[in-house]
This record gives C-alpha cells, structure tokens and sequence, in this order.
C-alpha cells in the first residue's frame, strides 16, 4: 500500500508534478483514480504503489518496444555490466552499433549516439547551421523542450505550449516558423518567403493521428532540396516502430539527417542523430560532445533490441494486435453510441472523440477513469508492444465495454 511518505502530495512538495517527465504527470482529474507511482514493471504491465497491476498502453511513452525487461536485452546488459558501463576511451561496442545502423538504415552514413531525444533534434539543427550556413529552422511536430522547439508562434492546435514567460529568448522567435503537419500550402509558403535563409526544416514524419500525411512528408524533402536546406526527420517516436526503417521505409523518403531516441533501446537512455556523412563531418569543427553518451549498458540493449526487431515478427505482431484493438474499441464505442474511436497506424493507433470541446474532454475523463478502475492504463496514443497479446487486448476491449455505459450515462445522457 502506498504510505502518506510516498503519496502524490508528498512527493510534488521537492519533484515538480511529482515526475522528472511532464508526460508521466497524474493530470488533476484522474488524482485518486489513477496509479501515482511504479514500483515494478513486466511484459506489457507494470506494478504501481497501490499494489496493483496494469495492463499498459502508454509503454513509457513509447521507449518500450518489446515489452520490459525482455530477455535478450536484460542478458545484454548483464554481461555488458561486467565489462564496464564508462571509460576513458571510446569502447568497440559503440563501433558495433553504428556498423549495425550504417548497414540496415539506407540513406544512414554516419552515427553520433547522445541519451536523450532533446539532445539529438538539437544536435541535428547544430550540424544544418553549420553545414547552410543559416540560422532560421522550419519545425513540425514535438521536438523536445530545447530553446530553438520552444520559440516561434506554433499552429493553434499545438497544446501544451506557452511562449509567454518560458525562459527563452524572444530574438528567437523570428527565427522559428512552425508548420503544421500534413499542411502542404503552409510549408511552401513559407519556404517562397524564406527558403534560403532556412537551415534545416525539422519535422516529425507522422503525429500519430488520423492524418497519414505521404504528399506532405514528400513535398517537404522536394522543398528542402530546391532550397538547399537540410531535411532532420525527427524520428524520436516513429523509429524502430513504424518499421525497422521507420519512416523513410514507410513513405520512402531519405532525410539528410534523423533523430533516434525511446525505442532503439528497449527503454535505456539512448539516441542517435545520423545521416549523410557531408553534414556529419561538420563535427570536424561543431563540438556537440557528452560524457555518457558512449555509456554500454544502453547501447548493449540496443544492439540485442535491433537483433530481435530484425530476426522476429515483431511487426507483423504489433500490425495484427493493433488492428485487434482499434477494432474491438470501435465496435465497442459504436454500440454503445459513444462517439470515440481509434484512428491511425495500428502500430500505435490514436483516440479520436468527436463533439464540442467540453463533450470531448468529459468523455475522455470518464473512459479513461474506468479503464484505470478496471486495471486498464490508458493512452491517447496506445504505444503496443510485442509483448501485449491477443488475449491482453480481448481483457482491454472487455474493461472497455464494462465502462462505456458508465460514459453514456454520465455524459451523453
């Protein structure tokens, strides 16, 4: 049981929201209904403070590819730990790895590892300055909360964002043009009214909604081009998720520069910013330099995490779990008159609730209230795993259908 030590409360009192991660906080309307804190995590569950377990659609955000604690990674790690985990030089493990991505990623010459998603969106728009010789960025989508992703004015459907007050710079913002994604109109005009003053034009290749945006993922790469800007396709989330090449496998388009990050490792800190050896050897002269980022654990979990991606039908699982959930949770939501639904990628499909806004945001509530009353923990995204089975999703789509009448009843009554 959780003890008053270790409530919410008590805990938000020295860690801001009670979480290093803004992402993890409990939101105010699920306090009491919500788990707090983990204290323990399996396959595709974990077990919170209240000692309880969950089945788990939010996988850390999206880090947890194969489940927690999958075999081949916890064996990789363990016999790397008695090798060392840091050391005064370069180890051959970082070789291994960077090999590895340079022979299956088309388009992928060279690799720099960093830990953290912030770390290599930045890096990459580092490499394009000095590379273009420019300044200005163009960005699409979440990049992490570096000044450069936290300046400019963002589409009004951006949530989450305030640019008053947040610490950065305002000289900034007339460096920052954000585009929305799928918009192809906006991207073209801003490049006929800026093009060659842009770096790099920074963008997510799919916001995990309804929109699969291939015409805009592809005019932004005939864009870039013509401008001589440098294309980063941020691929912190959709690597080794749409695919095993990811993005520019699924819309067949080659970036100059990509961003790795959550699950290349199975969940240890690693990321990765690669791409045409021409911009990487501005690293020649661009010092972007971290003490851990050669740290092995990470990247022993990383090297076993690719081997099952490559060697196993992990993709082929999380296609069919996924058309499993998004189908169950629709006919689900469909009898019961509730207008939600699972849109997108079944990889990792996305709640879509129509009506007003306030219809929208109490329906939201009262569903994910009862899946978490019934041991479901729920996800805007539902980041699957390879370790949810069929059976895991037939116990989510049941939890579902016992809580929507208690939707219905308390919304749309």
């Amino acid at each position: 049981m959780e003890s008053q030590e270790n409530s919410l409360d008590h805990v938000s009192r020295i860690i801001p929201w009670g979480t290093q991660t803004n992402g993890k906080r409990v939101p105010p309307e699920f306090v009491g209904v919500s788990p707090e804190f983990v204290e323990r995590a399996a396959g595709c569950r974990f077990k919170a403070t209240n000692g309880r377990w969950y089945l788990d659609f939010r996988s850390a955000l999206g880090p947890i590819i194969l489940g927690n604690n999958h075999p081949a990674g916890v064996d990789a790690v363990t016999s790397q730990l008695d090798c060392g985990v840091v050391f005064s030089l370069a180890s051959s493990i970082e070789y291994e790895l960077a090999r590895m991505l340079v022979e299956t990623v088309p388009g992928v010459e060279q690799v720099r590892f960093v830990k953290s998603g912030n770390e290599a969106n930045l890096a990459a728009l580092r490499l394009a300055r000095a590379c273009t010789g420019r300044d200005a960025i163009i960005a699409c989508g979440y990049h992490g909360h570096g000044d450069w992703f936290s300046a400019g004015k963002r589409p009004a459907a951006t949530s989450g964002f305030s640019r008053d007050g947040n610490g950065v710079p305002e000289r900034l913002d007339e460096l920052v043009t954000w585009i929305p994604y799928g918009d192809i109109a906006a991207a073209e005009q801003a490049f006929e009214e800026r093009g060659r003053t842009i770096a790099a034009a920074s963008m997510v290749p799919y916001d995990w909604g309804e929109n699969v945006a291939s015409d805009f993922v592809v005019r932004r790469r005939e864009l870039t081009s013509e401008y001589g800007s440098v294309l980063v396709h941020d691929e912190v989330l959709t690597g080794f998720r749409l695919g095993y090449t990811g993005a520019r496998g699924y819309f067949g388009v080659e970036p100059d520069l990509t961003t790795y990050a959550k699950a290349i490792a199975n969940g240890f800190p690693l990321a990765v910013f690669c791409g045409k050896r021409d911009i990487m050897s501005m690293l020649d002269r661009v010092t972007i330099t971290t003490t851990h980022a050669g740290e092995t654990l990470s990247i022993a979990a990383a090297l076993a995490t690719l081997q099952v991606l490559t060697t196993e039908p992990v993709y082929e699982h999380l296609e069919g779990i996924g058309l499993r959930w998004m189908k169950g949770f629709n006919d689900a939501c469909r009898s019961h008159h509730v207008p939600a639904r699972l849109v997108g990628l079944p990889v990792a499909p996305s709640l879509q609730i129509d009506g007003p806004n306030d219809v929208r945001s109490a329906i939201r509530k009262e569903l994910f209230a009862g899946l978490l009353r019934r041991g479901v923990f729920p996800s805007d995204v539902s980041l699957l795993t390879y370790a949810h089975t069929p059976a895991d999703i037939d116990e989510a789509i049941a939890a579902l259908t016992a809580a929507l009448p208690e939707v219905s009843e308390s919304v749309l009554r």
